[in-house]
């Protein structure tokens, strides 16, 4: 057996990323009529993306993961949503806040970029009410052009995710999964 090195540890870690980006992009088309086609991959930001006139975006992935004590006894105890929408919405700004200090370094300040935050553990379907509380506004001094939140605990069931745009406020808002659409096919 082949013990993993730091590259293949990388490259794991970048096809999940990946798979991750396809699963946004797939919602983002949905719900904003805008296509990103992936450019390249690296750091700082994670993914170099294209809009369809040609301009150059950056996407940014990061996770809000619940501890695994938390998921244990939520998996055993619990149903739906882990935390409530304001702790959540507190997570949120500060997964804005840590990407913001990045910002300044790599290739982020040659094109605009993208957060897009991942949700594992708190279904947007439960929590977006509290979420649309969020001050869109502050989130304006980060230097994102646009901040997303993903759900992807809805992955398994539907084949796709739910997204709730945070800034700007054009794109503020819950975008649910399609109507009609029914969990496992």
């Amino acid at each position: 057996m082949k013990v993993p090195t730091v590259s293949d540890q990388y490259c794991w870690k970048k096809q999940s990323e990946r798979d991750d980006l396809d699963w946004f992009l797939y919602a983002y088309a949905e719900a904003t009529g805008q296509s990103l086609a992936v450019v390249n991959a690296g750091e700082a930001p994670d993914f170099v993306c294209e809009r369809e006139g040609g301009q150059r975006v950056g996407v940014e992935l990061t996770k809000i993961i619940a501890s695994p004590e938390t998921r244990r006894w939520h998996r055993l105890f619990g149903s739906g949503a882990m935390k409530l929408s304001a702790d959540v919405g507190s997570e949120i700004f500060e997964a804005a806040a840590r990407k913001a200090k990045i910002l300044p370094n790599g290739r982020w300040k040659t094109f605009e970029t993208f957060l897009v935050i991942q949700l594992f553990d708190n279904p947007l379907s439960e929590i977006h009410r509290g979420l649309e509380q969020i001050d869109t506004g502050d989130f304006a001094e980060f230097g994102f052009a646009e901040v997303w939140v993903a759900d992807y605990s809805t992955l398994e069931a539907y084949g796709r995710i739910e997204l709730f745009g945070i800034y700007p406020e054009r794109v503020a808002g819950y975008y649910p999964l399609c109507a009609g659409c029914k969990p496992y096919g």
